[in-house]
């Protein structure tokens, strides 16, 4: 994500991915051990998306722009796989917003976008 646009796009997919997983945790008052661990991939993969766009952008993310953009397309699959999942039902989340769902499968499919020309060139976006 050696690019501003990666960098925005990092920051809102982090962003639904805490609020997806927030609403999980907080929706369930009896949730089953599914929920949470669901709700803890999330944490960590928002806290990966925003770490990883931040340092993309620093000196060290642009010298090394062929690894933010295989770690921004794995991430980026991985949100519309997630995405995707609460929003056919697969992911248990009755509390979660179909815009956070639908938020994700299409951050995450700009994510992967992003990662693919970004491999295909040599200098950042």
């Amino acid at each position: 994500m050696a690019s501003s646009n990666g960098f925005i796009l990092g920051l809102i997919g982090g962003l639904l991915d805490f609020a997806s997983a927030s609403l999980l945790i907080v929706g369930q008052s009896g949730g089953t051990a599914s929920t949470y661990v669901w709700a803890a991939i999330l944490i960590a993969l928002g806290a990966a998306v925003v770490v990883t766009s931040a340092v993309s952008v620093m000196s060290t993310g642009i010298q090394h722009s062929r690894v933010f953009s295989l770690l921004t397309i794995v991430y980026g699959a991985s949100m519309m796989i997630i995405g995707g999942a609460i929003t056919t039902g697969y992911i248990m989340a009755q509390d979660v917003s179909a815009i956070y769902s639908y938020g994700m499968v299409i951050v995450g499919g700009a994510m992967l976008v992003n990662g693919i020309l970004m491999s295909r060139n040599e200098m950042p976006l």
